[in-house]
């Protein structure tokens, strides 16, 4: 019985060694994201989809009616604005649609949600803010400091941000709907937000065809200034590369977080698009992780068996269990479990 036991802590102990190995391997280089971008194509009443590589295809084309502003929830299923017929559209990963809202809307553009799961929809013709819960019932979250707002954005600490396409402004609310001024210079028709990382917001400047920047603080500077056509929406990916929708050349442009641009779709059949969301993916590993594991992990296990080998045909000798010289580190990780010195002898 007692040897029995020990074997299964010898054995319980060489799996923890071998998960550790692995695991160093796969966080040893860089790892990416294969996120997925989400344009709504308004002049063709459709939702196109992205890879990270800038391959499109359709991903809804049923229920919409000059889809605006999209946005994901915590379990992926997409929303959109439809400004056409005043309706909200909820799509599942697989594209499948339904109505999530249809009161309390007239022209929504943006939206946005919050870290409970709520949503929140730009009214445009009516100067509002509607809140959403999850069951899709819905409320006048802010309807005072609002001229033709365009964009949503949520920062870390849970405040709005509205872009004031009316006013040139952008308005910030706290959680409880209290709106302040937070910028009110360089700005010329403002329409899409989005956060970086470290808590910068990025705006479209429709009206001078740049991208501003402003600090947590609200001190504003030109971001990027080439390339763009009528940028409307903004999003961030994983990388904290930043994706804007040129709605003046049915393009989307991608910048790098120095502001270096680059053109990532511009042959997808776009027409009048406007808004844009990403979904994060998964971790990808580079190419060398997969290298480092192909080649690493079956050469690691055929040291434990030669050592397994030498250990019980070498039973009973003292230098039988010592760690090879050659590579000591390597030999004690992956040392055979003694039931010696599980036992305590």
């Amino acid at each position: 019985m007692k040897t029995k036991l020990t074997s299964i802590i010898c054995s319980f102990a060489s799996l923890v060694r071998l998960t550790l190995a692995v695991v160093a391997l796969l966080a040893a280089p860089a790892a990416s994201r294969a996120d997925t971008i989400y344009v709504s194509d308004t002049g063709h009443n459709t939702i196109k989809k992205f890879t990270s590589g800038g391959i499109g295809s359709v991903f809804a084309n049923t229920g919409l009616n000059e889809p605006f502003g999209v946005a994901f929830d915590s379990a992926g299923n997409l929303y959109a604005a439809n400004g056409g017929n005043n309706t909200i559209e909820k799509f599942t990963p697989g594209g499948v649609g339904s109505v999530f809202a249809n009161t309390g809307l007239l022209n929504p553009t943006a939206l946005a949600f919050d870290s409970t799961g709520n949503l929140y929809a730009a009214n445009w013709l009516n100067n509002t803010i509607e809140k959403f819960t999850l069951g899709g019932v819905g409320s006048v979250f802010a309807n005072t400091g609002l001229s033709y707002p365009w964009g949503l954005a949520f920062d870390s600490a849970g405040n709005l941000y509205a872009a004031n396409g009316g006013n040139n402004t952008i308005e910030k609310f706290t959680l409880d709907g209290v709106g302040s001024v937070f910028a009110n210079a360089s700005l010329n028709k403002p329409f899409g937000l989005a956060f970086d990382s470290a808590g910068n917001l990025f705006v479209a400047n429709q009206g001078n065809n740049t991208i501003e920047k402003f600090t947590p603080g609200g001190v504003g500077s030109v971001f990027a200034n080439t390339g763009l056509d009528v940028p409307s929406g903004l999003a961030f990916d994983s990388a904290d590369n930043l994706y804007a929708v040129n709605q003046g050349n049915n393009t989307v442009e991608k910048f790098t977080p120095g502001g270096v641009g680059s053109v990532f779709a511009n042959s997808s059949g776009l027409f009048g698009p406007t808004y844009i969301a990403i979904q994060p993916g998964l971790v990808v590993p580079e190419p060398s992780t997969w290298a480092m594991l192909g080649l690493g992990i079956p050469a690691l296990l055929a040291l434990r068996r030669k050592r397994e080998r030498v250990n019980m045909r070498d039973r009973g000798h003292t230098s039988s269990n010592k760690p090879d010289a050659a590579n000591p580190a390597i030999a004690s990780l992956f040392q055979p479990c003694s039931p010696a010195v599980v036992a305590g002898h």
